[in-house]
């Protein structure tokens, strides 16, 4: 009797592994860190990235935008065994870089940047043309072949009609991506979309419907359409993703209780299940 014992012992441990592989959370954090360089960003970096990096920690995947002068500094303290390689310039030199970089508990791979060809300002004069804007884009495995496409993205700022008409065209290159592929999708990022804008409506609009996506905070009723930062996600034959929590995370704070940057960290746990 002993053999049939062990043998059940083996299948009930068996079953328990192919669960772990078959079903999980994935702690998503997307947070614009103000990262200009100092007296440029309307945050303080130097003091507060430091501050910002030992946080990072606490979530699976961590996706920045601004992460622009104080790399070393954001990702001095993470230990998050995945990092995305930091590209200091756009193309040709001259900018910014893209300000896009991500930490993952999980494995990536073919990350890929891509720069809008897109923007409204002037190269010199602080605008959102001195930065390389675009969007990133990396396969990320949960577990043994289950794989999602996440996304990082920062759109143009301010709110002039050529502002939102850079937001739009800049949208339309994103879909393009989005619409290449029937993956599953995790998209993070500051999108500078307000639906109370003529144009940022009609664009946030166009962007959810087009590339099949749900807003988690939408999804949860987080009680803020204007909201900037936004996790979006869709699921894929494969893969089934649902946002179960969202919300501000109050922790990237200074002593004082002062944000450590001019925008808030948002936060969102997602279930992902193999179909």
């Amino acid at each position: 009797m002993r053999v049939p014992l062990l043998c059940c012992a083996a299948l009930i441990v068996l079953s328990a592994c192919g669960s772990d592989d078959d079903n999980g959370e994935l702690a998503v954090l997307t947070y614009n860190v103000a990262g200009l360089p100092q007296g440029i960003s309307k945050s303080d970096p130097e003091r507060t990235i430091p501050l910002i990096s030992p946080l990072l920690d606490a979530h699976d995947l961590v996706l920045v935008q601004e992460d622009f002068a104080y790399h070393d500094a954001l990702s001095a303290q993470v230990t998050l065994p995945y990092k995305s390689v930091h590209r200091a310039q756009g193309p040709g030199g001259g900018r910014l870089g893209d300000g896009l970089n991500r930490f993952s508990r999980a494995p990536f791979r073919e990350h890929t940047r891509e720069s809008y060809t897109r923007c409204n300002g002037l190269v010199d004069s602080g605008s959102d043309c001195l930065a390389a804007k675009g969007f990133t884009h990396a396969v990320h495995e949960l577990a043994p072949g289950v794989e999602v496409i996440v996304y990082n993205t920062h759109l143009d700022a301010s709110g002039s009609d050529e502002d939102q008409a850079a937001r739009s065209a800049q949208v339309d290159e994103l879909l393009a991506s989005l619409k290449s592929h029937d993956a599953a999708v995790i998209l993070g990022g500051d999108t500078n979309l307000k639906p109370s804008r003529g144009i940022d409506g009609e664009t946030l609009s166009r962007l959810r419907a087009q590339g099949k996506l749900d807003d988690a905070c939408l999804a949860l009723d987080c009680g803020d359409v204007e909201r900037i930062d936004r996790i979006y996600f869709r699921s894929s034959a494969s893969v089934r993703l649902e946002a179960v929590s969202w919300q501000v995370d109050r922790r990237y704070v200074d002593a004082d209780g002062k944000d450590l940057s001019d925008h808030e960290a948002v936060a969102v746990h997602i279930r992902w299940q193999r179909r």
